[in-house]
């Protein structure tokens, strides 16, 4: 006969739950804060920052997570599949509510979620190695869809020469090829590619709180829907996938959380680059990201 758990142990599991989420959660929101109060401080220039991310620091991270990873291609492939069955999802749903509103940056704002400055940091400290390297995969493909398809509807034309200029594209690329051959290289190369790997979250983080202080929401109606469509409709067709396939342990996880992730930054800054609706593009960041602040530790909770 089962035993029924206490009221005492169940208030005990609930506060080791809740102990788990502060442990997760605090890291991650703490460094976007101290991003938030330096851009109002210092006089840090944000592009250099962004760019040091971008084109250093997290090809580093990229190469020495992939290259030290145990490969399941078949593991790898459900993230990938996972991710574009969520971009393609959350398009549809974006498609419908373009065809009475008309406005591009509909697609930017709830398709293309943050799946660097936030995904990685949260899936490393809530499932540890694993958890890290199926973030970097969907990382890696979504950086590539956000630089050709969201090139595209941003500015019009193909995406395809960004992606070829892309050092995050060739750190992924040679990671997964060491982990493939099986070998590793000598000390003294990799020593250096790894500290600056581990410099690559802290920064996104730091990063992603200047660039929070820059922006501001003044397009509240249209951004709560994009990111309803972002959050709840990401939600709903990661579920569909993990469904459908039998999806389950990290390669779930990840998919799950990373699918409530509220837009990626960098979209504004393509909006703002091509004049395709970029108040419309910041605000549904900016609102996502505050609205992140209940999703990341109610997604958590259930996932523990």
């Amino acid at each position: 006969m089962a035993i029924e758990p206490s009221p005492l142990d169940e208030f005990s599991l609930s506060c080791r739950l809740l102990s788990v989420l502060i442990d997760t959660t605090f890291p991650i929101f703490s460094i976007v804060l101290l991003g938030w109060l330096l851009a109002g401080r210092s006089r840090m220039q944000l592009s250099t920052l962004a760019d040091l991310a971008l084109l250093v620091t997290s090809p580093a991270l990229m190469f020495s997570v992939l290259a030290g990873a145990e490969v399941d291609l078949e593991a790898w492939s459900t993230l990938i599949g996972g991710a574009v069955w969520v971009v393609v999802g959350t398009a549809l749903l974006a498609g419908l509510y373009f065809r009475t509103h008309r406005r591009r940056g509909i697609f930017l704002a709830a398709v293309f979620w943050n799946a660097g400055n936030l995904t990685l940091p949260l899936a490393r400290l809530a499932f540890g190695e694993p958890g890290l390297q199926a973030a970097a995969v969907i990382f890696v493909t979504m950086a590539i869809l956000n630089s050709t398809v969201g090139l595209w509807i941003a500015k019009g034309e193909n995406g395809l020469s960004e992606v070829v200029r892309m050092p995050l594209v060739y750190g992924s690329v040679g990671g997964l090829a060491l982990a493939l051959s099986g070998r590793t290289l000598p000390r003294m190369l990799m020593e250096p590619i790894e500290m600056l790997g581990d410099m690559a979250i802290p920064l996104m983080l730091l990063n992603l709180g200047m660039q929070l202080r820059t922006l501001s929401i003044v397009d509240y109606q249209h951004a709560v829907v994009v990111v309803g469509i972002r959050v709840v409709g990401g939600l709903a067709f990661a579920t569909l996938f993990i469904t459908l396939f039998g999806v389950d342990g990290v390669e779930r996880n990840v998919l799950l959380l990373g699918s409530i992730m509220p837009a990626a930054v960098i979209n504004v800054m393509m909006a703002q680059r091509y004049e395709t609706d970029p108040s419309l593009v910041a605000s549904s960041v900016v609102l996502g990201t505050l609205l992140s602040i209940v999703t990341i530790p109610t997604i958590l909770y259930f996932l523990s």
